[in-house]
């Protein structure tokens, strides 16, 4: 009978642990977001009107933040994608995780219609641009009207 006391004892307490004293990061909560984001992708991917996507998820489980790209196979389709990924797909993962996300971040695009940068022909002995990802909260330097030989830049062709 006395093992019986010590052993409700144990079970009337709380087995919580205190939040500041778990882990913010473990290897087996990295894997779960993985597989979490991964599933999600191929969700997206299955879908007719899905041409291509990629989502990932970082975070702690404090302020989760999830980073979804959906490109819809044409212009006709990208509602009923936003559809899916807001009211279904999302609610799935945060019921999987067993956590809302803080932070969505979602892209929605059409193939064949992104923003391609100009060629760069003729433009020959020019600096390179700093590259907006590396740093893309930097502020962009504004072109300047002449090329670097110093003759004024025709950029009617563009």
């Amino acid at each position: 009978m006395k093992q019986l006391n010590t052993a409700e004892q144990m079970m009337s307490g709380s087995l919580a642990v205190p939040a500041e004293v778990s882990p913010v990061h473990s290897s087996a909560w990295d894997n779960r977001i993985g597989q979490v984001a991964a599933l999600a992708t191929r969700l997206c991917q299955e879908k007719d009107a899905v041409h291509s996507a990629y989502c990932s998820i970082s975070g702690s489980p404090n302020e989760l933040i999830v980073n979804l790209a959906c490109t819809a196979t044409g212009e006709e389709h990208v509602p009923m994608v936003m559809l899916y990924v807001n009211d279904t797909l999302l609610p799935q993962m945060e019921r999987s995780l067993g956590i809302q996300f803080e932070v969505r971040n979602l892209h929605f695009a059409v193939a064949g219609r992104e923003i391609h940068a100009p060629a760069t022909a003729g433009l020959k002995g020019c600096s390179p641009t700093m590259d907006w990802l590396d740093q893309p909260l930097t502020e962009p330097i504004p072109a300047t009207s002449k090329d670097p030989r110093g003759a004024h830049a025709d950029l009617t062709w563009i």
